[in-house]
């Protein structure tokens, strides 16, 4: 680990002014240790892991995701693989796997055992219908134990395959994977969801503008950066949602969301054995003993359920606080803040990959009319409705903003070429135009839009309050120019 990701450390040195970051690599336990003492930092480390950590407090959300690469193409996100014989055409299907001997290298990883273990619980299959044979590491020895046919089935992580084929121990054919998923952009064999790679965390006592110029400098790692090249990575992405993952870990009950440990008759000879012996053979007395160890586990099985009820509470409130900072109240799209947010990442991946992006400054035409004439609720009504039209028309790549009353803010990312955007705003200015029904009345619908493009020229030093600036500008020109329609900023009609 410290030869793989040693390069990141310098590579953060030199993009974070006045910091020298050090790698350290270190077992779960002991960097629980550290992270408690305060010693670390930052911490880069799996999902599954992320999620015992974040159970201490002392860790904040995920910075950035990693993105790991296939050659030089970046692979997002981790699966697992069911593979197989390919003479076993009796194991067509995941049912087909109940009773079977499967080979895991580890219960503790996502790929080698969780994602497989979570496709055959939503398939049907009950874990404890499996007869799960660990081979430890490394994973080669799963997959040696289905060629050698002393399992029925194995569980790797994807990748693992297309390595072992790629260093000549595997040949192609040999194995078939099952339960096929076809995900775009993702070029390995998968038998299960996707979940996000490794998150890149914050301790709680750094400072948030250190957190903020280190998730820019990770979002600003090339491709071929040494750094990148050394830990096998693409980059990193945006953070991702976890989410996924820790419902899988309490859906096969993994810690830190497995049960309270079941009490046994040797726990109560440890605790009591005292009172046994002097008391002897006394029935009675064992027996009020047993009455009062049930009513204490029922009462700590309460008082479980009810923390867990309020950690629960305070999640949602965090999640609505949050979503009240970041998200417009009424028609639930990112507000001003995100926007800028998504911009400036936006900008920064458009100069790491030499891609496009454009900014449309929307404004509607005839919004104050519904409002004097109708009343505000029927505004309301009126926004959301377009708002809803816009979401419909844009890619998955896309942000729709609203910025307040009548104004909206389009980013489109990722743009191949520089006309991209053009059949995007159009049909989406086409569905603006199409009349909204208010209370019994068809409204009109038309908006106003500015466009600014990036980049505009060669090292282009724009920046969000700009280009925002410029596309408000551009906006202006077409309500100047008779309204329904739209002006790029630094164009003439």
């Amino acid at each position: 680990m410290l030869q793989r990701f040693n390069a990141l450390g310098d590579f953060l040195s030199a993009r974070v002014p006045g910091y020298r970051f050090q790698v350290q690599a270190l077992s779960g336990p002991e960097l629980e240790q550290e992270i408690e003492a305060g010693r670390v930092d930052f911490v880069l480390t799996n999902p599954v892991h992320f999620h015992l950590l974040r159970e201490g407090g002392r860790l904040s959300g995920s910075l950035a995701s990693m993105v790991l690469r296939h050659g030089d193409t970046p692979v997002h996100g981790i699966g697992g693989v069911i593979v197989r014989l390919p003479d076993r055409t009796d194991l067509a299907t995941l049912t087909d796997l109940r009773g079977r001997r499967i080979a895991v290298s580890g219960r503790e990883s996502l790929g080698s055992y969780m994602a497989p273990a979570a496709e055959l619980l939503q398939a049907g299959v009950p874990l404890h219908e499996l007869h799960i044979v660990e081979t430890g590491q490394p994973v080669d020895r799963v997959v040696e134990a289905v060629l050698q046919r002393e399992v029925d089935a194995g569980f790797v992580r994807t990748s693992v395959l297309e390595d072992l084929e790629r260093e000549g121990k595997l040949q192609p054919g040999q194995l078939v994977h099952m339960n096929p998923q076809q995900v775009p952009g993702f070029a390995l064999r998968l038998s299960t969801n996707l979940y996000p790679e490794w998150p890149f965390l914050a301790a709680v006592h750094v400072p948030p503008e250190l957190s903020h110029q280190v998730a820019l400098a990770l979002m600003d790692l090339r491709p071929y950066d040494p750094a990148a090249l050394q830990a096998g990575l693409y980059g990193f992405s945006i953070p991702a949602d976890y989410a996924a993952i820790e419902r899988v870990m309490r859906e096969l009950r993994m810690p830190p969301f497995d049960q309270l440990p079941t009490v046994t008759w040797t726990d109560v000879w440890l605790r009591y054995q005292l009172w046994i012996v002097s008391l002897g053979l006394s029935g009675s007395l064992v027996l009020l003993l047993a009455l009062g160890l049930g009513f204490n586990t029922r009462r700590l099985v309460r008082i479980k359920r009810e923390l867990q009820a309020d950690r629960a509470l305070l999640q949602q409130q965090r999640e609505a606080l949050d979503r009240l900072a970041h998200y417009d109240p009424l028609t639930g799209v990112p507000n001003r803040r995100l926007l800028e947010d998504r911009l400036q990442v936006a900008l920064a991946r458009a100069r790491r990959q030499a891609s496009r992006l454009a900014v449309c400054y929307l404004d509607l035409d005839n919004f104050k009319p519904v409002n004097d004439l109708l009343g505000h609720a029927a505004g309301d009504r009126f926004l959301i409705e377009i708002t809803r039209r816009l979401q419909q028309g844009l890619r998955a790549a896309d942000t729709l903003a609203r910025l307040g009353g009548d104004e909206f803010v389009l980013l489109l990312a990722d743009l191949s070429h520089e006309d991209e955007w053009q059949p995007v705003l159009q049909r989406l200015l086409e569905a603006l135009r199409q009349p909204v029904q208010i209370d019994g009345h068809a409204v009109a619908s038309s908006a106003s839009v500015g466009v600014v493009l990036f980049p505009a020229a060669p090292d282009d030093p724009a920046d969000p309050d700009t280009l925002l600036r410029h596309a408000d500008q551009a906006m202006y020109q077409a309500k100047q120019e008779g309204r329904n329609r739209y002006r790029v900023f630094g164009l003439k009609a």
